[in-house]
């Protein structure tokens, strides 16, 4: 009869509390909750958004944001686990299935039942024990049913956790699945007072029965008094959360500094694209674009490094954004020195390249923010190593960049002598600068090695291939000191040479994926890596065979 009459009580609270509620939305305030998992403490709106893209490879579904989406994941498991989202490209992975049922998605609840498929699965998992080399398929296979499992874990409340354990809230927090059970009350009683435990169940359970309806009168309210009840809760404790850090990474999703920065690249590179021949203001309001732009990367990197606690080159999406905004730093310090509007108009348009491709492949190039591995907690090394040696990609970027234009202006425009001598000019100097910090991050990157492993230096396939890059540019240099490469030579090697940065920089980590670089690791992203490899090459040998023929034509007469 009590618990009848709290619950009673607690709904028409929450119908009187609905009018004076903040007026903010339900997916507001169930992505704000802080909660903890992967080892840090974040908002809900990371998590759900991180784990809706590795389930579903979106980053909402059915028009649902991805904080609502895990919510009603957890008001309704059942009905979720049998509707069909988790995506299945693969034709050789559906005919695993029992069921003729499997299309382009499939139901949680399939993955978890088919004895068929998880006899393969079980399969593939003796063979990842056993160190064995897995086949695509079977790696497709595992990684499904982890899709499926960690669906499971999230829908039935076992991750994330929402309450920190008193004086030790940097251990695993009691999930939802926790606050609810029998057991989970009994250690919440432990630590805490049973008033605002219990106020904390009934909310928790007002709240996913209004979800589960799909009620929006009193979702929100419901929502901010889930969220009441636990702050009371841990305030009963004095258990003081970082809010501001929580605000500055809700910031951080909301704006999309990376984005909104290659959008201001963008209309940089156009206005000056079409603004060349005309007025000198039209100029002047392109590069107020770039350099907006530009100061919005560096915003972008600030709040991450905030978040993070570390520099934000960790992976291969933050070495991808960290190195577009190299390029556009070394172009404007080279604007600065030449006053050239081709440099910022070449930058731009390489710089939107990569944070297109860093934006636009969230599954291959995670955007999650994670914690270090023991190996690189050393902010020291991993700041002067790492940055200067990805740094110094970013000048080899640029370079490939403005070798294309001098390339394209050689085969296709001999004439403009004055422009193709600038290009010239501003591709040996994003060369120096790259050799320069190539040679000094590894170097440094031995010196690290020695701290960290022992040894300066081990033939690693990370250390062999940043040598092979670094010695490749050093050829260059030297054949264009010698008088042996033209303008036109040293424009098409510099292309030719960013095959070796770009084997260092991902075939290694993605491809090759050995030595003692795995905390770097990943998977995915060959075939389009590929494609443009081959698109870039097929490009520099057409350029190649124009200027040939236009030589030949000036021979001739």
């Amino acid at each position: 009869i009590f618990s009848i009459s709290f619950l009673l009580g607690f709904g028409s609270s929450l119908c009187t509390a609905e009018m004076e509620s903040s007026g903010r939305s339900l997916e507001e305030v169930l992505g704000s909750l802080p909660v903890q998992e992967g080892g840090r403490i974040k908002p809900f709106e990371s998590f759900a958004r991180e784990n809706v893209l590795m389930i579903t490879g979106k980053t909402s579904f059915e028009k649902t944001s991805a904080a609502l989406l895990v919510w009603r994941w957890i008001a309704k498991p059942d009905f979720w686990a049998a509707k069909s989202f988790i995506p299945v490209s693969d034709s050789k992975l559906r005919e695993q299935f029992s069921s003729d049922l499997v299309k382009n998605r499939i139901a949680p609840s399939l993955v978890t039942a088919d004895m068929n498929f998880l006899n393969h699965v079980k399969t593939a998992q003796m063979k990842q024990e056993k160190k064995e080399p897995l086949s695509p398929l079977e790696k497709n296979s595992l990684e499904l049913y982890h899709k499926a499992r960690l669906f499971e874990e999230i829908s039935r409340g076992n991750i994330p956790g929402f309450i920190p354990h008193p004086g030790e809230p940097s251990t695993a927090w009691i999930p939802l699945a926790g606050i609810l059970s029998a057991e989970g009350e009994a250690i919440l009683k432990a630590f805490f007072d049973e008033a605002y435990i219990q106020k904390v169940r009934n909310s928790l359970s007002y709240l996913l029965g209004r979800l589960g309806e799909e009620d929006p009168r009193l979702a929100v309210a419901s929502a901010e008094f889930f969220q009441a009840a636990l702050n009371e809760l841990l305030i009963s404790r004095d258990i003081v959360l970082d809010e501001s850090a929580l605000h500055r990474e809700l910031l951080y999703l909301k704006l999309k500094p990376f984005r909104l920065a290659w959008f201001l690249y963008l209309i940089s590179v156009l206005l000056l694209v079409f603004g060349v021949q005309k007025r000198r203001k039209i100029q002047w309001t392109s590069l107020s674009f770039y350099v907006a732009g530009f100061l919005m990367h560096t915003y972008g990197f600030i709040l991450r490094i905030l978040i993070s606690g570390r520099p934000p080159v960790t992976n291969m999406y933050e070495s991808v954004i960290w190195v577009a905004w190299g390029v556009v730093l070394f172009s404007l310090i080279l604007w600065f020195v030449y006053k050239s509007s081709l440099i910022p108009t070449v930058a731009a348009s390489v710089a939107v390249l990569a944070l297109v491709i860093g934006d636009s492949l969230p599954t291959v190039l995670s955007q999650s923010i994670s914690p270090l591995v023991p190996v690189l907690r050393s902010n020291f090394w991993l700041t002067i190593h790492v940055l200067t040696i990805t740094l110094g990609y970013g000048a080899f970027l640029l370079n490939w960049g403005i070798s294309h234009v001098l390339l394209y202006h050689l085969a296709f425009q001999p004439s403009k002598k004055q422009e193709i001598q600038n290009l010239t000019e501003f591709l040996y100097r994003a060369l120096q600068i790259g050799i320069i910090l190539l040679a000094a991050g590894t170097i440094l990157g031995g010196v690290w090695a020695a701290y960290s492993w022992g040894r300066f230096w081990g033939w690693d396939p990370k250390e062999t291939w940043a040598l092979i890059a670094l010695l490749a540019y050093l050829a260059l240099l030297h054949g264009r000191t010698a008088g042996w490469l033209d303008s036109f030579g040293v424009a098409f090697y510099s292309a030719l040479c960013f095959l070796t940065v770009l084997m260092a920089w991902y075939g290694v980590n993605f491809v090759l994926a050995a030595g003692l670089h795995s905390y770097g690791f990943g998977g995915g992203g060959v075939q389009y890596v590929l494609m443009i490899v081959l698109t870039d090459v097929a490009l520099l040998s057409f350029f190649r065979m124009r200027y040939k023929i236009m030589h030949a034509k000036g021979d001739r007469h």
